[in-house]
């Protein structure tokens, strides 16, 4: 079966048809005031009454394409079925200009996608009603000069015989070609998808490593300077409450170049292989980082409750890494531009086997539409945007055995609720 074209473009294709076929028709049909043409009047007749049927179709395609475009398009299929054996039958039969037009509407169906297993056998019966006709005497020829092709036998047998078999290659090769062409498309397309989300992944990854590097080259010299002045008055300090002071000082310019350490982490590939993570500082170090990000000033970065600190997962840090920067990322880019608060809350939580972080920002949410089709197709609401962020995301957490939904907030806003196996 043919490869077949979105249901909405077909509909619209052969309602277009129908109409154009229509006008054909009708301009055909003005042959019945020339007196130069060798065909019956008969012909131009047809023509009209096919006009009208067409027009006819073409007003009432809504109540005949109600539901699907599939039966509409066998019923437009058949009716060019009889239209065309009549004009062949006024135009000679075997030696008809119109014979063309059977392979016209088999090349069309599969253009279509449409699945049609009438308009072949339909097509040959009526040619070969009329050429027996014409041949045996029991339908009149109205154009005389074929007649002395119907007077050789051989010939008529050779004639009907190639074309009845060139009518059914024309059913069967033209389904081939369109659907290997139409295959061909959709390759490539998938293959564009494929370089894009893997831009988007490079793009994300980049954005990681600029904002650690600027981290890093913000903090590491001042925090360096602190170091080095702690040590010079520790070792000047000589009362035992200022040795205190200093060492508590210490510990916490330790903890923040450890936590230099994380964030700069993250701006690293890393690798695949998987590892505990414990989601608290996990999200802290992702935290520090987003809030370098240019559209995360004046948005309050809240993480709670405080007391997840034993909720850990087993997962690849570089994927765990690039999902939640995505969906965070997405949640200060739609808090961005509020005229008010801009808030973005992430809550970490164990429900039963897993655990489960939430992002929620207060920006204006997605539409219901958009939410049934932001993980099955390329959706974004930025300017810039690829599209792919979300689709992305669902792919690096599916592959460790995790899962994200979305949905809007009952007081408004947005959510990203993720999943995965606790430890």
């Amino acid at each position: 079966m043919p490869n077949k074209i979105p249901e909405g473009k077909a509909r619209d294709m052969l309602r277009f048809n129908a109409f154009a076929a229509g006008l054909m028709s009708l301009f055909a049909s003005f042959s019945y005031f020339s007196d130069t043409l060798p065909f019956h009047k008969g012909l131009s007749v047809l023509a009209l009454v096919g006009a009208l049927v067409y027009f006819l179709y073409f007003l009432l395609f809504g109540l005949i394409c109600k539901f699907c475009y599939t039966r509409a398009g066998v019923l437009l299929s058949q009716i060019g079925v009889m239209v065309v054996t009549a004009a062949v039958y006024f135009t000679g039969g075997l030696v008809s200009p119109f014979i063309f037009l059977y392979f016209a509407m088999l090349v069309s169906e599969s253009f279509y996608g449409l699945d049609n297993q009438f308009t072949m056998p339909a097509s040959i019966a009526g040619y070969l009603f009329v050429v027996l006709g014409h041949f045996f005497g029991f339908l009149p020829n109205l154009v005389p000069w074929s007649a002395a092709v119907y007077a050789s036998p051989p010939a008529v047998l050779i004639i009907a015989t190639l074309t009845v078999v060139y009518i059914a290659l024309t059913k069967s090769m033209s389904a081939r070609i369109i659907s290997n062409l139409r295959g061909q498309v959709q390759l490539e397309a998938a293959e564009k998808d494929a370089l894009i989300r893997k831009f988007s992944e490079l793009n994300s990854t980049t954005q990681l490593g600029v904002l650690a590097h600027r981290i890093a080259h913000d903090l590491r010299g001042p925090i360096a300077a602190v170091s080095g002045y702690l040590e010079l008055e520790s070792a000047k300090a000589k009362d035992p409450e200022d040795k205190e002071v200093l060492r508590s000082v210490s510990e916490t310019v330790d903890r923040m170049v450890e936590s230099l350490h994380g964030i700069t982490r993250f701006g690293k590939p890393g690798g695949p292989s998987a590892e505990a993570i414990n989601l608290a500082d996990f999200m802290k170090d992702l935290l520090a980082i987003v809030a370098f990000s240019p559209k995360a000033k004046g948005v309050a970065l809240e993480l709670a409750p405080p007391g997840v600190n034993g909720v850990t997962v087993t997962a690849s840090r570089q994927d765990l890494q690039q999902a939640f920067f995505n969906v965070v990322k997405n949640a200060v880019d739609a808090v961005s531009g509020n005229s008010g608060a801009r808030t973005v809350s992430i809550v970490i939580e164990r429900a039963g086997a897993d655990a489960r972080v939430t992002v929620s920002d207060n920006g204006p949410g997605m539409s219901e539409e958009t939410l049934k089709t932001v993980f099955r197709q390329s959706v974004t609401t930025k300017s810039d945007g690829t599209g792919v962020g979300l689709m992305i995301t669902r792919d690096l957490l599916t592959r460790n055995r995790g899962g994200i939904r979305v949905l809007n907030g009952e007081r408004g806003g947005f959510s990203a609720v993720v999943t995965l196996p606790a430890d």
